[in-house]
């Protein structure tokens, strides 16, 4: 059985929902017969790192929102990771673009690490401020994933992977996401949101029983 997830780098509710959908997984006898599948979305089309910003900053711009307010609505998001095991560092995470990571990962798919690069990269952001829209960092992150260097140097260097990102994106809006995580079950049910580990026990669980059950 399959869940095909839309999902950001940047993106902390995915980087959680992510967490507890494997939990939920981990915790059903059948886990091991699920198989995840990230399908990539773009937060920000216009994001960029600015050194001179702080994140909080960054992000409070682009709200439109205090910078007050957007550290008290950052506290929630801490705990919210702590509660699913995950670290996740405002202070040190940098306000990314992604189109480049993301074409990288659709080339770590082909290969069968794509959710391997998924959640390294969520890692690198959050947790240790690495610059996810740096074509080295980049390279250096996929080397670890024991991707060849030079496919992703190739990658970087042009406009590969460029079209089936964007097949991703499109096949969002065909199916009606309007935000990520936004999650689909045996493409029949779908999820949206950083749901807590029972509820998506539960769905898991009604289309197990339905796929064994026709």
């Amino acid at each position: 059985m399959k869940v095909m997830m839309w999902s950001d780098f940047v993106c902390p509710f995915c980087y959680i929902g992510g967490a507890h959908l494997e939990q939920a997984m981990a915790d059903l006898d059948f886990g091991k017969e699920i198989e995840i599948e990230y399908k990539s979305y773009l937060l920000n089309p216009n994001a960029q790192y600015d050194p001179n910003k702080t994140y909080t900053e960054t992000l409070a711009t682009d709200k439109g929102m205090p910078v007050v307010q957007a550290k008290q609505m950052f506290e929630r998001v801490i705990e919210m990771g702590q509660a699913a095991g995950l670290n996740i560092d405002f202070d040190k995470a940098k306000y990314a673009a992604t189109q480049d990571a993301h074409r990288v990962f659709q080339y770590a798919k082909e290969v069968n690490k794509g959710v391997e690069f998924f959640e390294r990269f969520y890692q690198a952001h959050f947790t240790e401020g690495e610059n996810i829209s740096d074509g080295e960092t980049i390279v250096r992150l996929a080397i670890e994933l024991e991707l060849d260097e030079n496919k992703v140097r190739s990658i970087l260097a042009s406009d590969a992977y460029e079209e089936v990102f964007h097949q991703d994106i499109q096949q969002a809006q065909l199916t009606g996401v309007q935000g990520v995580p936004f999650f689909v079950i045996d493409n029949k049910y779908a999820v949206s949101g950083a749901q807590p580990v029972e509820l998506f026990k539960q769905a898991l669980t009604q289309a197990w029983t339905e796929r064994t059950e026709d």
